[in-house]
């Protein structure tokens, strides 16, 4: 009766073994940070993008994905705005045996001046590559009746 075996034993095995290893090394060398870059993302949202002078804006940058390795700077405003507060948020789900994180941050800014401002775009870095969201445009509007002109007085019932 013939043997019958594998083609790849002995040092055959271990040669194509060797190669096999060093070819995926390679190829998560080469693609191996983008694949896993993909699994992140940012985004930025306002609740509104007119408001009235003095009226607060929430500002919600969204980060999802694989959130190791991510630097968060100090974020800037264009000036004319102060931050009212901050607040973060983390969220994990496990669907299908696969978790997916987020974090979200939100930002109460109060303008302080009228016109057209641009917020963004905020830039996060994860494994030394930058991600970037889209600008959002905000204009802000003076109020009908001034903060101090409003009816002042008590109710007078006849």
């Amino acid at each position: 009766m013939e043997r019958v075996g594998s083609p790849f034993t002995g040092r055959k095995a271990i040669r194509w073994s060797a190669w096999l290893a060093l070819f995926a090394l390679t190829v998560l060398a080469f693609f191996g940070e983008e694949v896993w870059a993909q699994d992140f993302a940012i985004s930025a949202k306002v609740d509104k993008t007119a408001v009235m002078l003095g009226e607060p804006v929430d500002l919600t940058l969204t980060l999802t994905g694989d959130l190791s390795g991510v630097e968060l700077p100090a974020f800037q405003f264009p000036e004319g705005f102060v931050v009212a507060g901050r607040s973060q948020s983390t969220n994990v789900t496990i669907r299908s045996g696969a978790m997916e994180r987020s974090m979200s941050l939100l930002y109460r800014l109060v303008p302080q001046r009228t016109g057209t401002f641009q917020l963004g775009p905020f830039e996060v870095k994860r494994l030394k590559k930058a991600f970037k969201t889209e600008t959002i445009e905000v204009t802000v509007n003076k109020p009908a009746l001034p903060p101090n002109s409003q009816p002042q007085g008590e109710r007078f019932t006849l």
